[in-house]
């Protein structure tokens, strides 16, 4: 299914946006939405994957 190939490209995609990410010190709260953002989206795929 298309959705098993989605989840690891987003896990890759998501640390390779955090580790380029500029700053994240002092940009913390932007840094940790991000980070977030791409958690929620490997969740939701997770969840449509077991319907």
């Amino acid at each position: 299914m298309k959705i098993n190939y989605l989840i690891p490209v987003v896990i890759i995609l998501g640390l390779i946006t955090l580790f380029f990410f500029p700053e994240p010190e002092t940009n913390f709260l932007a840094y940790a939405g991000t980070a977030l953002f791409f958690i929620m989206i490997v969740i939701f795929l997770l969840i449509k994957n077991k319907k």
